[in-house]
């Protein structure tokens, strides 16, 4: 009876020592981009943007913005959203890259810019402030500045 205790306690230490490694491999396993990560991304655009939509001091800039101007806000927004998702070591996420871009920062970028657009249009903010399409893509690119850093918030903190 002893003997077969002894054994029992040996089987359950070694359990308990596999146990222990395998959530050691668990807790370091990096978050790979999912459809989570997706989702949390377009609620955290749509969160961050929606607030700007409807103020008319953004349609103001919109309209008063050169192209030149939108292209260096866009330019900046996509650095800070690299620099965030690329450089961070905010959370445990695996690096992925398709053609050398991270993976998140084109699923945030495609979210932000989309959601943005599509707001606009869908609450006809577009002809509400009369925009022209230089304006329209002016207003999308400010409006998203703020969907990006809503998508990077949400999708970072976990």
């Amino acid at each position: 009876m002893s003997e077969e205790l002894k054994q029992l306690n040996e089987r359950f230490k070694r359990l308990s020592e596999q146990i222990g490694g395998l959530e050691k491999k668990l807790e370091k396993k990096p978050d790979k981009l999912g459809w989570d990560d997706i989702a949390q991304e377009i609620i955290g655009a749509l969160t961050f943007a929606l607030p700007f939509l409807f103020t008319e001091e953004i349609w103001s800039i919109a309209k008063s913005l050169t192209m030149e101007r939108a292209a260096g806000i866009l330019i900046l927004t996509l650095s800070i959203a690299y620099l965030f998702i690329a450089k961070a070591k905010i959370s445990n996420i695996e690096r992925e890259e398709l053609f050398h871009i991270p993976k998140r920062l084109l699923t945030v970028v495609l979210i932000s810019y989309l959601t943005s657009a599509g707001l606009i249009y869908l609450y006809g903010i577009n002809r509400l402030a009369e925009f022209s399409l230089a304006q329209y893509i002016s207003a999308t690119i400010i409006i998203s500045t703020f969907a990006v850093i809503g998508a990077i918030a949400v999708d970072m903190v976990k």
